[in-house]
């Protein structure tokens, strides 16, 4: 974003702090860390419950901030201010206003992707696929809140043709406030699961909060969701605008079909509506109907079908999911700690028992959070799960980890299950006994920092 203070300071609703020529400086960027900022950027210091970035205003002067935007709530500095200010009454809603704005100001197609798994991974196909045709930007990293989203939005340079932006959300009315800003013109939603049930209380709210995406949606836009999901479904019935549904069941617009999975090279299928072929290098079964999802929103931007399958064929997903490399023993090990969910830990079994050349599967799993009240149920079904598809061996860390291990052990008492009490216990452990011919899933939520032990089996250290 490139802007004069007077531009930022009427689309803000705010007021200049500073000389009378201040008003024609030119920025360029926006941060709201000064650890990341850089020179010419405009400084925006937001309040949390234990932070207040007004604290860090020097650090920003440092760092080389062309200007700063200034809570009204907060004294302005007893000596004349070392860069222009300017007050507005929220700095968080002023940095939204200042997306919603320059969003509005590009020619630029916005993809819009919520959901409760997969939304990283569906961006990133979704956004691969699109570069095949357009200049893409798209949400970096896990950037997909009140704050990222508006920086995302921000960050896009002049000549961005299409913004592929991922929605999350932790309570209901979050994905509403950042459709609004992000007014996007297809919205993808990938499923509905478990995730965030301590705080909206069922899968049936979940599924409303996730559909809040439409908030922002023109008459013009199209939904296009995973269309083997009831609880969509049941809510899109007399939607007004276009829904695509893809997915494996029959009743969808374009099916998948003739999945073939590749183990570690991928997977390739076939799309119902074209009958084209489409192969990519990330894994599982999940991953067929994220890319199906992003295979629509090109086809509704103008690809064809060869520069969608090209596309797909070079894209890349995100760190720590399904990630796989060698241990030091020779043991296969697959990453996917980014982040977990009963749904999310299921689908990454599922892929562990197709993959083939191993003798035994194994799984390390951790604390799942954010499942409220239902989560100790949860766990243990996951626990009953891994040996229901025929995993080999279950060893957990956590405390919650604690109820997946006991609900291994009721499923099936003769095969092994152990529970770590520490990281150094577990990589000792899979050092020991693990080896070629045995393929080992870590999944757990991010929070659980089970990538440590990733780590230290295929680099020999810990880190953090």
């Amino acid at each position: 974003m490139q802007k004069t203070l007077i531009e930022i300071t009427k689309g803000t609703h705010g007021k200049l702090v500073g000389g009378v020529s201040d008003s024609h400086l030119l920025v360029d960027g926006v941060s709201t860390d000064t650890r990341t900022l850089k020179p010419n950027h405009l400084y925006v210091p937001l309040i949390g419950e234990r932070f207040d970035g007004h604290d860090f205003w020097m650090d920003a002067v440092r760092a080389g901030a062309a200007a700063s935007l200034w809570s009204q709530e907060v004294p302005l500095p007893e000596d004349p201010p070392i860069i222009p200010l300017i007050q507005v009454e929220d700095t968080l809603s002023a940095l939204q206003e200042l997306a919603a704005a320059y969003r509005q100001e590009l020619e630029v197609k916005v993809v819009g992707i919520t959901g409760s798994n997969g939304k990283t991974t569906t961006k990133d196909l979704t956004a691969a696929i699109l570069s095949t045709r357009y200049r893409v930007h798209r949400t970096q990293g896990n950037l997909n809140n009140h704050i990222g989203l508006p920086l995302t939005l921000l960050s896009m340079p002049p000549d961005t043709e299409v913004a592929v932006v991922e929605m999350g959300m932790n309570h209901a009315g979050e994905i509403a406030r950042l459709s609004n800003i992000a007014t996007p013109d297809l919205a993808l939603v990938t499923n509905i699961g478990e995730a965030h049930l301590e705080f909206l209380g069922s899968r049936g709210a979940i599924a409303d909060a996730k559909l809040e995406i439409r908030e922002g949606l023109p008459s013009s836009g199209t939904l296009i969701i995973n269309g083997d999901e009831p609880l969509l479904q049941e809510r899109l019935v007399g939607e007004k605008r276009p829904v695509i549904r893809v997915g494996f069941e029959e009743s969808n617009e374009d099916r998948i079909l003739d999945l073939e999975l590749k183990g570690r090279s991928g997977l390739a299928f076939s799309s119902s509506a074209t009958h084209t072929r489409f192969e990519t290098g990330l894994m599982g079964k999940h991953n067929a109907l994220n890319a199906l999802l992003g295979i629509q929103a090109a086809r509704l931007l103008g690809l064809t079908e060869t520069e969608i399958q090209e596309g797909l064929k070079r894209a890349e997903g995100s760190g720590r999911r399904l990630e796989t490399s060698l241990a030091s023993n020779g043991m296969l090990v697959v990453d996917d700690s980014y982040n977990a969910s009963p749904t999310a830990v299921r689908a990454a079994i599922d892929w562990l028992t197709s993959l083939e050349g191993y003798g035994e599967k194994w799984v390390l799993l951790g604390d799942m959070l954010e499942l409220g009240v239902q989560e100790e149920a949860l766990h243990r079904e996951v626990g009953s799960y891994a040996f229901q598809q025929g995993i080999s061996q279950v060893f957990t860390l956590g405390e919650r980890a604690r109820w997946i291990a006991e609900g291994a052990r009721a499923a099936d008492p003769d095969r092994p299950v152990t529970h770590f009490n520490s990281v150094e216990e577990a990589v000792k452990t899979l050092r020991q006994q693990g080896g070629s011919g045995i393929a080992l899933l870590v999944k757990a939520s991010l929070m659980a920092r089970l990538d440590r032990v990733v780590q230290q089996l295929t680099k020999g250290e810990i880190q953090g």
